[in-house]
């Protein structure tokens, strides 16, 4: 999850230390809500709450719209949850080095970017169809789905061009 929304923000928005920041927020997040978002539902319905208007929301934190997503950004500009901050560093070694333990992370990257260059604008700037069409298929096979497709259409030509010999 966290390298497919760091580089659905790398594509939308162009920076890829921001980038990494939020593929870890959001990589975060979505496993804190798999687990205890129905939890958390049903205790905010047994309790009557105020309503916090935007303007109040804003003056305490800076929140980032993403497409349909919004998130928190720190004072130092980093996504955060809470009070911690995801930088690119914790991303680095949280998410890049557990998938360079599989495959070069830098191969792994470029297949993510590719797969979603497949995809239009609208589709990564809607957290649901991000989810169900681009995420949710590949879940589990993202390897053999996304980066061993890209290295055969890579070596295509080359394969082509022996042929051609």
């Amino acid at each position: 999850m966290g390298l497919l929304q760091a580089a659905r923000y790398y594509l939308l928005m162009g920076d890829l230390e921001k980038a990494k920041s939020f593929g870890l927020n959001r990589a975060i997040f979505y496993a804190w809500a798999k687990r205890h978002a129905r939890e958390a539902a049903f205790r905010r319905a047994l309790k009557t709450r105020r309503t916090v208007s935007k303007k109040e929301a804003t003056e305490k934190e800076k929140a980032v719209q993403v497409g349909d997503e919004v998130a928190f950004v720190s004072t130092g500009g980093w996504f955060k949850i809470g009070e911690q901050e995801q930088r690119p560093e914790d991303y680095d070694r949280q998410i890049a080095q557990r998938i360079d333990g599989i495959i070069p992370y830098k191969e792994a990257w470029q297949a993510a970017l590719e797969y979603l260059g497949g995809f239009d604008r609208e589709t990564l700037l809607n957290q649901q169809k991000f989810f169900k069409q681009i995420y949710e298929p590949v879940r589990d096979k993202f390897i053999e789905e996304v980066v061993l497709k890209s290295r055969k259409i890579a070596s295509k030509p080359k394969k082509l061009l022996d042929w051609l010999k």
